[in-house]
């Protein structure tokens, strides 16, 4: 028969706190990895484009040299052909086009030279990106593989925790587990707290009503369970939380429902001031 003692409750609420903190971890990594290429990304980019304007630049070179070759070929034409006319007409029309020439052969030498002095420039900076890419790369090499590893452990951690919400949530009475799980999907940062031993929820203080505090009790008791009392959750009025038994109230629990999940620490009493008895901390 299903359970709806206040230890079950509480350990599957400890379950789900396991599971958000597990699934915020896993949601975390994607954003540490996009933050920690960035700045690879970014250099990456700089270096394609420098090499992209390189490129162009080599392209255009090429197509100068073409035209340069094509022009000394005509000024030897030229020269040919003047040293084999007859009239001063004809002398004076080679010697125009020759000069002409000439002019454009000299102007395009410079641009030559001037193109090839930018690309010694680009190449050089295209040098000093790519030595801080590599550099950058084997920084960000070691904390990728160590994000990733974290998602994975993570991800482990998230799927065996499922599997044991799956176990604990069956034992659960199916009427409290409808009330718990409507809590938790509306975004509840907490949907179960132990009332304290003056009767205060303990996830706002607000005092609770004595007849609500029995019912609270009797959730808890298995005399009352056995009499065929139906003790369904009992929800705090001012905000909400299902509130079980105090902690201090072994009535109803069983001692395994009180161990420690996997991964937790047993918490130790706390002592009071007079040091005779055990004051236990509420749990939010």
């Amino acid at each position: 028969m299903a359970t709806a003692t206040s230890a079950v409750l509480q350990r599957l609420h400890r379950v789900d706190m396991r599971i958000r903190d597990a699934r915020g971890r896993v949601d975390s990594c994607d954003p540490q990895l996009s933050e920690v290429g960035a700045v690879v990304e970014q250099l990456e980019t700089q270096a394609e484009t420098t090499s992209g304007r390189v490129g162009e630049l080599r392209a255009e070179e090429r197509r100068l040299q073409r035209s340069l070759n094509d022009k000394r070929l005509r000024v030897a034409k030229i020269e040919d052909r003047l040293r084999s006319v007859r009239t001063v007409r004809e002398e004076a029309a080679v010697q125009a086009e020759l000069g002409l020439v000439r002019r454009l052969l000299d102007s395009e030498e410079q641009e030559a030279m001037n193109l090839l002095e930018q690309i010694e420039r680009l190449e050089a900076r295209l040098s000093d990106q790519q030595a801080e890419l590599e550099e950058a790369r084997d920084a960000a090499e070691p904390r990728r593989q160590q994000i990733l590893a974290d998602k994975e452990a993570a991800e482990r951690e998230f799927a065996g925790l499922e599997e044991e919400r799956r176990a604990v949530a069956a034992t659960v009475d199916q009427d409290w587990l409808k009330v718990y799980d409507s809590l938790v999907k509306s975004g509840r940062k907490s949907a179960v707290a132990s009332m304290l031993e003056d009767g205060a929820c303990g996830a706002c203080y607000s005092v609770i009503p004595l007849q609500r505090q029995h019912d609270i009790r009797a959730a808890a008791d298995p005399a009352e369970d056995s009499a065929g009392v139906d003790a369904g959750p009992v929800t705090c009025e001012a905000c909400g939380v299902i509130v079980t038994a105090p902690k201090s109230d072994a009535s109803g629990q069983d001692p395994a429902d009180a161990s420690p999940l996997p991964g937790e620490v047993a918490e130790l009493p706390e002592r009071d001031d007079a040091g005779d008895h055990e004051a236990v901390a509420p749990e939010a």
